[in-house]
């Protein structure tokens, strides 16, 4: 397993086989490259323990640096990647790295960067850890020089791995994470009107903003006034504000901008009305014939048109897709990897960790949760519409089992100011998007209950509270028309 010369390394969590296989050996020691072609070659200052990281690529090498790590102990891994400007390499590392560190380890977070070149990455990573790993160089002639720029930014353990040499084809990565790369968007990849126009003309299409309200009347004007905004361009053709019966100045101040204002109640009275997010939308729907339909929340403090043209963009410029979710960036980076970092507690307690268990293909979206959505209407028209808090989650559940995942997508709003809830509103959330989930994955379900039971103590006393939350589903008739 080892040189003559060999650096400290950990012998326990090998295998025999894999023993026989390594070769430990200095950075000093270039020619083991050479006399031990077929086997893996660790050439390292040594193992130092304490926090580690590997900088990886793809490829042979990448996934030799994974088993090694593996066979040394470890469980949780942070891989770094600098993002490749050609596609193919990109799917290397999906498939070589990604693939092959899910199977390895129990824990392991990937982190897509974008420095000018590895060095600058290692720069600024260097203090959080005292072992990296890297994959060889192509050439044996290469690691010398690799090693001592390394060293020139980065004063902990370096350990260069270079696998057997052999020929091998790499199986294809996990889909969900070539949709995430494919398929995220930013707000500015959309930012030049002129393209988005001439897409719209030659889609044809007719594209209406809704804005669900219910006593916003501190943040309504301004998102108003960036709709209106983008209107004024040609992007959108109509601006509508649909209101739940705000009892502050919400609808007087939409009015006050010459826009369309609906009380959803007042919408197809034939058809009942219903409290909730979900009951608007479904309203809404009835007051355009646009083929294009957003909704976008007018509690957001920071507004900007971006929003309008990010959520547009990836429906005109891709003719395959046909749904977009908008996510909004909170003040620490949301990565590639899936994570919503900072923010969305009802997301990442409830929402994430149902979706991996029962719904997989859809871990791939950050806020699979926010409100802020586009659709084509012909796929609207074939969903069914909770009334509540669950509108969004049933949405993107329906789009993907009608359409495929490949058919939708998700796009960075920006960073967004939203007034937050309590825990007990955010409680009464969570009850109403799990029976959505459930009935969504049961439509022959038993009667499920729907009543949430709190429990209260203080001094000595409890107080029991329950509070029922009725799902009522909106279908759309294909005899229905827009008033």
């Amino acid at each position: 397993m080892t040189s003559s010369k060999a650096p400290v390394w950990p012998q326990q969590g090998f295998r025999d086989d894999q023993e026989a296989s390594l070769v430990i050996a200095g950075l000093d020691n270039p020619e083991e490259l050479e006399a031990a072609p077929h086997q893996t070659v660790v050439m390292t200052e040594g193992w130092t323990g304490g926090p580690a990281a590997a900088v990886l690529r793809g490829g042979l090498n990448a996934q030799a640096v994974l088993e090694v790590l593996h066979g040394a102990g470890v469980t949780d891994l942070t891989i770094y990647h600098l993002e490749e400007r050609i596609p193919e390499l990109e799917s290397v590392f999906l498939s070589s790295v990604v693939s092959r560190a899910h199977d390895l380890f129990d824990n392991v977070t990937i982190c897509w960067r974008h420095e000018p070149s590895i060095y600058d990455l290692v720069r600024s990573i260097g203090d959080q850890y005292r072992m990296l790993f890297f994959g060889a160089p192509l050439a044996a002639s290469e690691v010398g020089p690799f090693y001592r720029r390394l060293k020139e930014v980065y004063p902990g353990s370096v350990t260069i791995v270079r696998g057997p040499l052999s020929e091998v084809e790499f199986a294809e990565g996990d889909e969900i994470y070539k949709w995430v790369r494919e398929r995220t968007f930013d707000a500015h990849d959309f930012a030049l009107p002129a393209v988005l126009l001439r897409q719209k003309r030659k889609l044809g299409a007719k594209i209406a903003v809704i804005l669900p309200s219910l006593n916003e009347e501190n943040t309504v004007g301004e998102v108003i006034k960036s709709a209106l905004e983008v209107k004024g361009v040609g992007l959108i053709d109509e601006v509508i504000l649909i209101d739940s019966g705000s009892v502050d100045r919400t609808v007087e101040v939409a009015r006050s901008y010459g826009i369309p204002v609906h009380l959803h109640r007042d919408i197809r009275p034939d058809l009942g009305s219903f409290h909730g997010k979900g009951e608007a939308m479904f309203k809404s729907t009835f007051v355009t014939e646009a083929e294009i339909i957003a909704w976008v929340d007018t509690d957001i403090a920071s507004i900007a048109p971006r929003f309008f043209y990010g959520l547009f963009g990836p429906i005109l410029t891709h003719p395959d897709i046909r749904f977009v979710k908008g996510y909004f960036a909170r003040p620490i980076r949301v990565e590639a990897d899936g994570l919503e970092l900072g923010g969305g507690r009802v997301t990442e307690i409830l929402a994430r960790p149902w979706l991996n268990t029962f719904r997989p293909e859809l871990s791939g979206y950050i806020q699979p949760l926010a409100g802020t959505v586009a659709i084509h209407r012909d796929l609207l028209h074939q969903m069914r519409i909770p009334v509540n808090y669950g509108v969004e989650i049933a949405m993107l559940i329906q789009a993907v089992e009608k359409c495929g995942l490949w058919s939708t997508c998700q796009v960075n709003l920006g960073e967004v100011v939203h007034r937050s809830k309590d825990v007990l509103a955010l409680s009464e959330m969570s009850f109403q998007i799990l029976q959505v989930l459930a009935q969504l994955s049961d439509d022959h379900r038993k009667p499920r209950q729907d009543v949430l039971r709190r429990v209260f103590s203080a001094h000595g006393q409890f107080v029991i509270g329950l509070k029922r939350f009725t799902t009522h589903w909106r279908q759309f008739d294909p005899t229905l028309r827009t008033q």
